[in-house]
């Protein structure tokens, strides 16, 4: 697809007019996600899936191993720090305690927004300090569609290589676009933007949504052009389209619609479902409501292979490194617990025991 020179330069324009207007979104959205009610976990699907207790399970505990595999590589867990924020004050210091975090876990991580990193050479600072005093983690770039679409794949090259990422996630956000005031929902020629990234992209394109899960028609789209892995993020956790309606003006029409649409979306426990059905080449990554091991260890039996966690290390890292690395540890001990009492040496096994739905 060919990208005009003029497009981007409108873009560039928009971008560079009102920083201060990005920078107050995003702080918004920190305020509202850990303050108001905009957690849709009641929906995920999960409490309706059960794992199968083994009584006599023949291992021991201590040779339970939360190994598997990523982009074809093995990974010592299957846990992802969800992108969150950057780009404006106090992002700094959340994403610095998360990386100290993860570089103590072993979690990848996924950055937040890059989009301002496209007409501000500064934004990507605040990266290169804490890549260069946490060299050791493993970071994902990030790319909303609507940005996608309008920017030449050289620009996206250059998010990329200013993380070293281990791969891109282009985020799908249609409901929060449609409702954010300063909303950009054109998302015109996306498949086609995705698949020139899957061509070009140095490293694996990871397509994720934002809370509103994904139809079996969407997903055999995605795997027909080849992308890397899909991070389901059904409804069951933050809702973006709830965030953007308490930002709204209180009883404008999109903080209407924001009412309207406040249980929108695909359940995660029917969008991993969706995603197994049509048997893809992509892998298959978990997010959506995810508030504890047990919830992982359900995505994983399903047939997820790594699981995503934002709100519960967001709200984690406002207490420090420590605060965020005894979130993880508790995590992944409850994912433990959960091989352990179905009988599985480790999360293969765990996808091959038996598992029951409730009635």
């Amino acid at each position: 697809m060919v990208i005009k020179l003029t497009n981007f330069i409108t873009l560039f324009l928009i971008m560079a007019k009102d920083y201060h207007q990005f920078e107050q979104r995003k702080r918004d959205h920190i305020d509202i996600v850990l303050e108001k009610p905009t957690q849709t976990t009641q929906y995920s699907g999960l409490d309706d899936f059960q794992l199968t207790h083994e009584a006599l399970p023949d291992l021991n505990f201590e040779d339970v191993s939360l190994s598997t595999q990523r982009f074809h590589e093995a990974t010592s867990s299957p846990f992802l720090v969800s992108s969150m924020t950057a780009g404006h004050k106090g992002s700094l210091d959340i994403n610095r305690v998360l990386m100290a975090a993860c570089q103590e876990t072993g979690w990848i991580m996924g950055v937040g927004s890059q989009r301002r990193e496209l007409s501000d050479d500064n934004a990507a600072l605040e990266w290169k300090a804490l890549i260069k005093k946490y060299p050791h983690v493993e970071l994902l770039s990030n790319i909303g569609i609507a940005q996608l679409c309008q920017t030449p794949i050289d620009a996206i090259r250059r998010l990329i290589d200013s993380l070293s990422a281990r791969g891109i996630i282009v985020h799908l956000n249609a409901l929060q676009e449609c409702i954010q005031p300063e909303g950009t929902p054109q998302f015109k020629g996306g498949l086609q933007a995705l698949e020139q990234l899957v061509k070009e992209s140095p490293v694996p394109v990871i397509v994720k949504e934002t809370g509103c899960g994904f139809s079996q028609k969407t997903l055999q789209r995605l795997n027909d052009i080849g992308i890397a892995a899909v991070d389901v993020s059904g409804l069951g956790g933050t809702h973006w389209g709830r965030v953007e309606g308490f930002r709204a003006q209180e009883n404008s029409m999109l903080a209407t619609a924001a009412q309207t649409y406040d249980r929108w979306g695909i359940t995660t426990l029917n969008s991993i479902l969706n995603a197994q059905s049509i048997n893809p080449h992509f892998e298959i990554w978990g997010s959506g409501g995810v508030r504890n091991g047990l919830d992982a260890a359900k995505m994983l039996a399903l047939g997820a292979t790594t699981i995503g966690l934002a709100k519960p290390l967001l709200a984690a890292a406002l207490d420090g490194t420590d605060a965020v690395i005894q979130t993880m540890n508790t995590v992944e001990h409850e994912l433990k617990i959960a091989l352990f009492c179905t009988g599985s040496e480790d999360i293969a096994t765990l996808q091959e025991n038996h598992h029951d739905f409730n009635t």
